[in-house]
């Protein structure tokens, strides 16, 4: 359809066709899951107005990325910086925004203050959230 709900999505939303975006396979099991499993589990979830923004899961990843411990860059890939629920170091919303932070600092430790050791390598921060990071 060319016409959709309003959305609070701040940078809008448009009409695409899942369809034919993605694979069969991929497409039925998201069809599947949104009509069988949600809208049973979760009445409601289903709805005319309804607006699927991204294929996110509710669960966490089943996989770890690789990083390495010092300069939290994906294994033997530089600059990539695996970070939260998705990759793996997180189990949900407070941790993989703690997550996100201290890959912040690793990237703001390379690129931007100079802070860390020169190789990207960030010091520990100082500031404490109840728990070291």
């Amino acid at each position: 359809s060319s016409s959709i709900p309003a959305s609070s999505y701040r940078l809008g939303a448009i009409s695409a066709p899942l369809h034919e975006i993605y694979p069969k396979p991929l497409y039925n099991a998201l069809s599947y899951a949104i009509t069988e499993h949600f809208e049973k589990q979760m009445p409601g979830f289903l709805f005319e107005d309804a607006l699927l923004h991204g294929v996110e899961t509710r669960t966490s990843s089943p996989l770890r990325l690789v990083r390495n411990r010092t300069t939290l860059q994906a294994g033997g890939v530089d600059n990539l910086y695996p970070a939260g629920e998705g990759a793996g170091f997180a189990g949900g919303i407070v941790s993989a925004a703690v997550d996100g932070l201290v890959v912040a600092n690793a990237i703001k430790a390379k690129f931007l203050t100079g802070d860390g050791d020169g190789n990207g390598n960030a010091f520990k921060s100082s500031k404490s959230i109840g728990f070291d990071y």
